[in-house]
């Protein structure tokens, strides 16, 4: 039986019980937040998960979802835990290539920020975003951006819950059309960004060239990715996987039935939120799934196997 660890993108809100970690991870957090601080010379000491939150500041919330992330990461790696897979979903990705060994923690600060540059770039002048449509099947959602060129799907979750980019007004139009067909539940995400579809196609060189000077490691444990389900373990494969991250489709219901289906039997959410959790509950296959305030009681099921 195995143990894998998936990382979470960015959060839309936070449970609440992030500040009631362990306190050697809320020790870690407190000192990469000043760290990062430093090294951005933007100031994040502020941040708290109830009364100073940044979720109105995409960059800023992406910076701490990553802190957070590599802050849990490294106490499973204090006590010697070692996962049979790694995944990350959509910008997971970054804090999951730390963890795995293949880059240092400045380097994934440094990605994220040149991403977000390079994206604001590749969008300037257009106006974009993502929703989540609830309760209709791919064939349902087919045909309600059938011909459209402006909105794609890019990403589903699970059988019933998938995920739209393009244009905002395409987005806006289409989450209606999904009521009115019966969706159980829509939502505008709080992102300005398409990612994952074809809009930002024309970042990917430019950013391809921006990680040039990263030296990525080959994966101390198994990665899969999130586009394709394959299992990567060279540092070669690991850079083009960050590239194509930013505008391919991800199927992460794919991607956690790959788990499922290698013998992952408990899956940890390495990060804030439960999202990744909740979502696992559609998910077939006989497994536990834990999110960040069940840390130790995954780190004791894992001392049982």
């Amino acid at each position: 039986m195995a143990a894998s660890i998936v990382f979470p993108a960015f959060v839309n809100e936070y449970k609440g019980t992030e500040n009631r970690i362990n306190r050697d991870i809320g020790i870690t957090f407190t000192r990469l937040l000043e760290s990062v601080s430093g090294y951005l010379n933007t100031d994040l000491t502020g941040f708290d998960f109830r009364r100073n939150n940044f979720l109105d500041d995409e960059l800023k919330s992406q910076y701490i979802s990553y802190i957070f992330s590599c802050s849990v990461a490294g106490f499973l790696k204090n006590k010697n835990f070692s996962p049979s897979f790694v995944s990350g979903y959509s910008m997971g990705i970054y804090a999951a290539l730390h963890y795995c060994g293949s880059v240092d923690f400045l380097q994934g600060i440094k990605m994220i920020k040149q991403a977000w540059e390079i994206l604001c770039r590749a969008t300037e002048g257009g106006r974009f975003g993502m929703g989540m449509i609830i309760g209709l099947d791919e064939t349902d959602l087919g045909t309600l951006i059938e011909d459209r060129k402006d909105i794609e799907i890019s990403n589903q979750n699970n059988p019933y819950t998938f995920i739209l980019s393009g244009t905002r007004q395409a987005i806006e139009i289409v989450l209606e059309a999904a009521r009115e067909a019966g969706a159980m539940r829509i939502s505008l995400l709080p992102v300005s960004k398409p990612y994952h579809s074809r809009f930002l196609k024309r970042a990917s060189p430019e950013f391809a060239e921006a990680i040039g000077d990263i030296d990525f490691m080959p994966p101390l444990y198994p990665y899969i990715s999130a586009m394709d389900q394959n299992m990567i373990t060279t540092g070669d494969g690991l850079r083009k996987e960050v590239i194509v991250n930013l505008s391919s489709r991800m199927n992460w219901m794919k991607t956690m039935n790959s788990l499922v289906s290698n013998g992952s039997d408990r899956i940890f959410e390495c990060g804030a939120g439960d999202g990744l959790t909740r979502n696992a509950r559609f998910i077939e296959g006989e497994f536990q799934s834990f999110s960040v305030d069940k840390l130790e009681k995954f780190i004791e099921s894992a001392a049982d196997k």
